[in-house]
């Protein structure tokens, strides 16, 4: 009789913390779709200034497109020689319709 009570408290043991891990999974989840719920809504403004990594994020172009398209002739602002990059959105989006074909 002690040995099935055991067993049934392992079992109710090993379900509980299943059950606590799908949790946090779902939590996880959850939070993740909430940020791209916000990021889908704030408003993006041909003015927002983007450095390297936002256009990677947002548009999924690589550092080295950026610099080929410096290159062509995109509109940028750079602090220093060995400062970062930065480009507004319009003038990304502009110069990418006008290159659609040229990649």
């Amino acid at each position: 009789m002690e040995s099935i009570v055991k067993i049934n408290q392992k079992l109710i043991k090993r379900k509980l913390l299943e059950l606590a891990k799908t949790k946090r999974l779902l939590e996880a989840e959850k939070n993740k779709d909430r940020d791209v719920i916000v990021n889908a809504l704030t408003p993006k403004l041909s003015t927002d200034i983007l450095n390297l990594k936002t256009i990677k994020n947002d548009y999924g172009f690589s550092s080295r497109t950026i610099y080929r398209y410096r290159a062509k002739g995109l509109k940028f602002a750079k602090n220093s020689s060995k400062g970062f990059v930065y480009v507004t959105r319009g003038d990304l989006e502009n110069f990418i319709k006008q290159n659609l074909y040229d990649r």
